[in-house]
């Protein structure tokens, strides 16, 4: 985002980083574990819209499913009908109906109750064709790290920022359906790395995205300017 500002003209000596705040002493850390040979369950959580990426997550998951037993479920419906309607048609042909789960939209209680039962968290976001991004990161994806949920995302806005590459998860360049599948394999080839992983990212979490803290460093930047 900072990058952008610049490119409009911004001067760079005027621009500070502040990272989104969630509350993570509230969330629960449980490192998740999977073991070759169970079923994988992938969660996917996101209004529907084009720069979501829904379908290349979906595209990914046909990719490997021969390897590996999976079932997925889809929180979120429409923000928009074409979007919708494409996910609807990539699950039809892939055929991918059978061990898919549509909850739709669901409170955030029932998203985190679903996250714990789950494996993996897909959420491989995208520039729409209309110019609309992320703009920073997921709030879910910061939250997902903080839970212990191994993740696989994209190379798209802060993403990078929350999700270390090789750190603390994997990412792949946006609409490339090939490096998504990459990235979740590169999880479920090495199941017992799980938990330095997943160490690292709630460590990061902890340490750039608690609530706290941001507020304290916003409150700095402020005074700042008037001093």
């Amino acid at each position: 985002m900072a990058s952008c500002l610049v490119k409009m003209g911004c001067d760079p000596a005027k621009i500070r980083i502040q990272h989104l705040g969630v509350a993570v002493e509230r969330i629960d850390y449980r490192p998740r574990q999977w073991q070759p040979g169970n079923v994988l369950r992938v969660l996917i959580a996101a209004s529907f819209r084009e720069k979501k990426g829904i379908p290349y997550a979906l595209e990914a998951l046909a990719l490997i499913r021969d390897r590996f037993p999976i079932e997925i479920t889809i929180i979120g419906d429409a923000g928009s009908h074409d979007e919708k309607q494409l996910i609807l048609k990539t699950l039809d042909r892939h055929n991918l109906r059978s061990c898919t789960r549509l909850l739709g939209f669901q409170p955030y209680s029932t998203f985190f109750s679903e996250a714990y039962r789950h494996h993996l968290f897909l959420s491989p976001s995208v520039t729409a064709a209309d110019g609309d991004t992320e703009g920073g990161a997921p709030v879910s994806v910061i939250e997902m790290v903080a839970s212990g949920m191994p993740v696989v995302s994209s190379l798209h806005c802060d993403i990078p920022e929350v999700v270390k590459q090789g750190e603390t998860g994997w990412l792949a360049e946006e609409r490339d359906v090939e490096q998504i599948s990459h990235c979740i394999l590169r999880w479920l080839d090495r199941p017992n790395a799980w938990e330095t992983w997943l160490d690292a990212g709630r460590s990061h979490i902890e340490k750039e995205y608690s609530c706290q803290l941001q507020a304290f460093r916003l409150s700095e930047h402020y005074r700042s300017l008037i001093n």
